[in-house]
């Protein structure tokens, strides 16, 4: 349906130039307010999108920085680890050199202990005092002071890695037997230090050694005195060297005991 012409110009002729001004404005306002809002959503979604790619950037940057630090870290680690272990199993396997040669020490202790000396547990005391005079004087004539340093052998250069309770317990029984062959080689001008378990400076390395309840049964002891001495050493090595090899700790009191006995041995014994 058309709309008359006399109606629009009615319509035309009725408005206002104040009115077509006003409704112009408004509609410019709203087009340039569209436009300003299409314009800061636009910016705010391209600063958006780049705050997100600088993030993402400066995460990815920051999470190989953690990476590699942590691979470094755990470089560092691994190579300490290694070199522990490496210088665990070395030092274990000192320790373990050491055992073997202070037992071979210890046999061939028992090796080189002259045959008079040996024999002296079977003899009563009164046929000690004559020995000289018998049989068996030519051998004990034959003993040698350098056995007392022969006893000791090579066990001495692994010290540093027997501890001193397994070194301090080697170094008695070598000492104690170094004092039977010097008593035994005085024998020839006093009789009375061939009856070497009764002489004072052993006993004292016994009781150092073996505690005061077994030196109270050594002293009762008739016969079998270096038997006796050897099978006690034995059991007491064993225990300590059980206990040395598996890394346990002795314990204050059995270092402080170790020390005793090294500064016992290392002091002039009595002489009756």
């Amino acid at each position: 349906m058309q709309i008359p012409e006399w109606l629009v110009g009615l319509l035309v002729s009725s408005v206002s130039s104040a009115t077509i001004v006003a409704a112009v404005a408004w509609l410019l306002k709203s087009w340039i307010g569209e436009r300003l809002r299409a314009g800061i959503k636009h910016e705010y979604d391209d600063r958006l999108e780049q705050l997100k790619a600088e993030l993402k950037k400066q995460g990815d940057e920051n999470l190989a920085l953690l990476k590699s630090e942590i691979d470094r870290q755990a470089e560092k680690l691994r190579i300490a680890s290694s070199s522990f272990s490496d210088v665990q199993r070395a030092v274990i396997q000192k320790k373990i050199s050491a055992v073997e040669c202070l037992w071979l020490a210890v046999i061939e202790m028992r090796r080189l202990t002259p045959a008079p000396i040996i024999t002296s547990e079977v003899l009563t005391r009164s046929e000690l005092l004559g020995v000289y005079k018998g049989p068996l004087g030519d051998d004990i004539r034959a003993i040698e002071f350098g056995l007392i340093s022969k006893f000791f052998g090579e066990v001495e250069n692994h010290r540093p890695f027997l501890g001193e309770v397994v070194w301090s317990q080697f170094a008695s029984m070598a000492s104690l037997m170094g004092r039977i062959v010097y008593l035994f080689r005085q024998g020839r001008v006093d009789p009375e230090k061939l009856v070497w378990y009764e002489d004072q400076g052993i006993l004292q390395i016994i009781s150092v050694l073996f505690g005061a309840d077994l030196a109270g049964e050594f002293r009762n002891l008739k016969h079998s005195q270096i038997r006796w001495l050897n099978a006690h050493f034995d059991r007491q090595l064993f225990s300590t060297i059980d206990i040395f090899l598996s890394g346990r700790e002795f314990g204050e009191a059995a270092l402080q005991h170790a020390e005793f006995a090294l500064g016992a041995i290392t002091r002039p014994s009595p002489v009756p």
